[in-house]
């Protein structure tokens, strides 16, 4: 009993810290249970600074439409700051997506480690779907490990020409681990030039072939050749040409000769 009564106290405080209108407004779209129950489970104080940052249509938005469970873990996890610029910057319907979709705890960190504006940028640029997909794969630590052995421009740049399922084909089949040494040596523009000709899926068959020091070997011995582009010959009449050889050696091709078979001399009876 002694814990509801201070739980509404706690509401009564709230409301009346953010002045008549706003917290009218508030209570009359959210009703008293929902406030009651949230007051109840987030401090007080982290509650009103927040309300007094957001309008009231958006605290109302941000009720509705993020789980309460998952809103909790947001305030718990996240600076006021983080989640002012959060909220501000993304829309509501991506911002709902993105917090049911990956935990709190993992987005407090990639906003600790590269900052709040990064971590926008990342998600917008790669979009939210994407964003959620790659970070199912791979662990946000995981993540963080890569951008910090090369950089974000390299990472986005990177994924950015690549489909959902090619990164999954590729950190199933070979891992992150490769990736700061392959960028590091082709550099970010030889790497997209690579990928794309190629093509992902023949790009990982010839890792597998050669091996990545091999490849790295190859490509580095290739570089210092003086190759005369002129001179790569049209695959298409190579082709051709072998189809027209391949149908006349088939048309000339000598019968094969029979022996006859000798005839029995017949010896005559005496």
């Amino acid at each position: 009993m002694k814990e509801v009564l201070v739980t509404i106290q706690s509401v009564y405080q709230y409301l009346e810290k953010l002045g008549p209108k706003k917290s009218f407004q508030i209570l009359k779209n959210l009703g008293y249970e929902k406030l009651l129950s949230l007051t109840g489970k987030v401090p007080k104080e982290r509650l009103i600074v927040l309300t007094q940052k957001l309008s009231e249509n958006t605290v109302v938005e941000l009720v509705n439409q993020i789980p309460e469970r998952v809103l909790v873990e947001m305030i718990r996890e996240n600076s006021d700051d983080d989640l002012v610029y959060f909220i501000h910057s993304l829309p509501m319907a991506d911002l709902a997506l993105v917090s049911r979709s990956i935990p709190p705890a993992d987005v407090s960190l990639l906003s600790n480690t590269l900052g709040k504006e990064t971590s926008i940028e990342i998600l917008k640029t790669l979009g939210m779907d994407k964003s959620i997909s790659l970070l199912k794969e791979i662990p946000m630590r995981d993540f963080l490990w890569l951008v910090k052995e090369t950089d974000v421009a390299s990472i986005l740049a990177l994924v950015s020409i690549m489909s959902v399922n090619d990164c999954k084909k590729w950190i199933k089949t070979r891992g992150i681990e490769e990736l700061p040494v392959i960028l590091k040596f082709f550099g970010v523009e030889n790497t997209l030039a690579i990928f794309t000709k190629l093509g992902i899926t023949k790009a990982l068959e010839l890792l597998h072939l050669l091996g990545t020091r091999e490849m790295l070997e190859l490509s580095l011995l290739i570089s210092t050749m003086h190759l005369d582009p002129k001179k790569i010959p049209d695959l298409h009449l190579i082709k051709d040409k072998f189809e027209k050889v391949s149908k006349t050696a088939k048309k000339t091709k000598p019968k094969k000769v029979v022996p006859k078979k000798k005839a029995k001399k017949s010896i005559k009876k005496k």
